[in-house]
């Protein structure tokens, strides 16, 4: 099956299938696939990672308050978001706060994933934002008629959602793959 990448003015960006995602989270060190996990199941940028990982009380049951100034992004549509989690996804962010150390600086953790990706998948190689652009695949393909609750839950506007993520070519097998990541999310 083909990979999937998305292309920008800046760079490439692999958005993973479900069986891709498996196989590679099964070669991760532990904290790797706790910080990957993570990533993919709240759809957030690293850096926002790096701050609600040092603000548990963000969490709040099904959703993730990121408040004012907690976003760097310059141009960031959204000030403020909730991010809106699945059934794993409230499971499985906890895990973040036990790890004993710090997250690796962003520049680490993009060679660490280049390496392994290379190791493991054939194609381009995964970085940090392949995860939200994973996450955000997989939502408006599973919930289409989510499409403007998954772009606000993402900090997108429509206009940036129709521009990447419609139209990715997955297939049913991929649908039921998701299945189990996604479920519960709305």
């Amino acid at each position: 099956m083909r990979s999937i990448v998305r292309s920008s003015e800046k760079f490439e960006v692999r958005i993973l299938r479900p069986s891709e995602w498996e196989t590679i989270r099964d070669a991760m060190d532990t904290d790797t696939k706790r910080i990957c996990t993570s990533l993919l199941v709240t759809g957030m940028r690293y850096a926002e990672l790096q701050r609600f990982r040092e603000n548990p009380d963000w969490l709040d049951g099904k959703f993730i308050y990121l408040p004012r100034g907690s976003m760097l992004k310059v141009k960031a549509k959204q000030k403020e978001r909730a991010i809106r989690l699945s059934d794993m996804g409230k499971t499985l962010i906890k895990d973040l706060f036990q790890a004993p150390y710090p997250m690796p600086e962003l520049s680490a953790f993009d060679m660490r994933l280049r390496r392994l990706s290379k190791r493991i998948l054939e194609g381009p190689p995964i970085n940090n934002k392949t995860f939200r652009k994973t996450w955000e695949s997989w939502l408006v393909f599973y919930y289409p008629e989510k499409a403007l609750q998954i772009a606000l839950s993402q900090g997108h506007t429509t206009t940036t959602q129709y521009e990447h993520y419609l139209n990715i070519p997955f297939d049913e097998d991929d649908r039921k793959e998701m299945r189990k990541w996604v479920e519960g999310w709305i």
